[in-house]
């Protein structure tokens, strides 16, 4: 955890504290929804937790903690809570590193005096151009908050134990969160946990025990494991049992989690979770091209095939579910196309749950390697990073490219045969599933590609802000900056850096100065 003072932006509150009973803290996850809406995206799961577990260490008779979370409740846009708090944490991936420096000003502007904070993916791939913004930038995990609670607050409002504030998050379709590891023992050259080299270690079992008591009965639980699998059988068969005695006592009807390709490679491994009321199982087969999979380092998933997967976890009353992404860097539009037809003509295999587009996530090999290769394109903001458009030079023309990105991550003209496969695919294994697997294996596909269950409603802020916004065009060649890089209210002058894009590359698609040198000192502090 680091401290980077800016003028008098947050001033010394050890006084404040013997006059106070009740400090104020705002948790935000912030976010650039890449569908470019301001509503709440309320029926996305897994949702983000992370701002309920940096709530759990801020001690509940000292310090009223509110979360703000931009998928969840929408975009952060009510003038009247910018100068609530005492101090304001920031978490979000790393694309959202811009929307978190327009947030830090609006605060800044309506209260000179409130401090703030920023940690996650953000901190860690970019800890230079954060210590310039915000007043603490934390590297670690979520437990670190406690250190800047202490220099804010005091030692007195600090919550030694830890436990997540569930309470504060609002029901979301009965389903409950669960850490039990944090990191992963592979190093896929796309994942950010690669980029941050952070070692794979497993929950003490008092954590876990908190997590449960604090999450109390819900219907679902979901492990936010990076990879439940790990690497150490013994760890992994006591996390499952230890998760199953409160499964047998009644507190959930299942849980599910994600786990690598090589779990698989063990039937019995299945049998256990199975035995243990596991109801559903994530993992990411990313693409069914094994030369692509080599390049992306994923050697765990050269062997998952979905359909042989699909039967294993069948069989014993799981359902699978898996991801998949595509690289027009490395793929024709043919071989992309082969693949979903494949899929949507065998009712056998579920329909991915995550279909997206290559992200060079800065920090990672992948990035690297990206920039180094000249495939990035001109002009590339970091907020353009998100899944949703190409932002690096496809592998054939962009007129032929772009168009069928833009049906196929909205499933256009293919409505009729989602229906069909989600409605054969429910049917065929029904007798393997109980009913809420069944209306799983139904609703999820429908949902996720045939037009949100979200009617984009909220409030009329939220609401006019979405009508503002630019058609996403899914390319960063041509798409155009967001509504939110213009202040919604007059801002001083000084403020005016914060609504700039942070620029990956240049007119010319070579890194930026600005991140070149962020990348060097993060490299050198790592």
């Amino acid at each position: 955890m680091s401290r980077q003072k800016q003028g008098d932006a947050a001033p010394s509150r050890e006084a404040d504290t013997a006059l106070s009973s009740s400090h104020r803290v705002l948790i935000v996850n912030a976010y650039f929804n890449p569908w470019r809406k301001s509503t709440p995206t309320r029926w996305f799961i897994p949702r983000a937790m992370a701002p309920f577990y940096l709530a759990g260490h801020f001690d509940r008779d000292r310090v009223d903690v509110r979360v703000w979370d931009e998928v969840f409740d929408g975009a952060l846009l009510d003038p009247r809570l910018y100068a609530w708090p005492d101090l304001v944490v920031f978490t979000g991936l790393t694309s959202a590193f811009d929307r978190a420096h327009q947030l830090s000003a609006y605060f800044r502007h309506a209260n000179p005096a409130v401090a703030t904070a920023i940690g996650g993916p953000i901190a860690r791939a970019l800890p230079a151009l954060c210590a310039e913004t915000f007043d603490y930038v934390s590297q670690g995990d979520v437990e670190d908050v406690a250190d800047i609670v202490r220099d804010v607050f005091g030692a007195d409002c600090v919550n030694e134990t830890g436990a997540p504030r569930f309470d504060l998050a609002r029901p979301s379709m009965g389903v409950g969160y669960l850490e039990t590891t944090k990191n992963c023992n592979f190093a896929c050259s796309f994942c950010s946990l690669t980029g941050e080299r952070r070692a794979y270690t497993a929950h003490s079992d008092q954590s876990i025990e908190r997590q449960l008591d604090a999450m109390q009965n819900v219907l679902g639980v979901m492990v936010l494991d990076n990879n439940f699998y790990g690497n150490s059988r013994s760890s992994f068969r006591h996390r499952v049992e230890l998760i199953g005695e409160r499964w047998r006592r009644g507190q959930f009807r299942g849980w599910g989690a994600l786990v690598t390709g090589d779990f698989f490679k063990r039937p019995e491994n299945v049998e256990l979770m199975a035995r243990n009321g596991c109801k559903a199982v994530f993992s990411g087969v990313e693409t069914l091209d094994p030369a692509v999979l080599k390049t992306f380092n994923k050697k765990q998933s050269l062997m998952s095939d979905p359909r042989a997967l699909t039967r294993l976890c069948a069989d014993h009353g799981m359902f699978f579910d898996y991801g998949m992404i595509a690289d027009f860097s490395q793929q024709t539009v043919a071989q992309v196309e082969e693949q979903l037809t494949g899929v949507l003509n065998d009712h056998t295999i579920p329909l991915p749950s995550l279909l997206t587009l290559t992200i060079p996530i800065l920090g990672t090999p992948y990035f690297d390697a990206a920039a180094r290769d000249g495939r990035l394109m001109p002009n590339v903001s970091l907020s353009d990073l998100d899944g949703q458009k190409i932002v690096e030079w496809p592998k054939e023309p962009l007129e032929k490219v772009v168009p069928y990105v833009a049906d196929l991550l909205r499933f256009r003209g293919r409505k009729r045969a989602l229906a069909r496969h989600a409605f054969r695919h429910a049917w065929h294994w029904r007798r393997q599933f109980d009913w809420d697997q069944t209306a799983l294996a139904l609703i999820r596909p429908l949902h996720r590609f045939g037009g949100s269950i979200d009617v984009n409603l909220g409030s009329l802020r939220q609401m006019r802000q979405s009508f503002r916004e630019a058609p996403l065009t899914y390319c960063a060649m041509t798409d155009r900056p967001r509504s939110f890089y213009t202040p919604q209210m007059p801002m001083p002058a000084k403020f005016e850096k914060c609504f700039t894009p942070l620029r990956v590359t240049d007119a010319d698609g070579a890194l930026t100065d600005t991140i070149q040198k962020a990348r060097e000192r993060a490299l050198a502090a790592a």
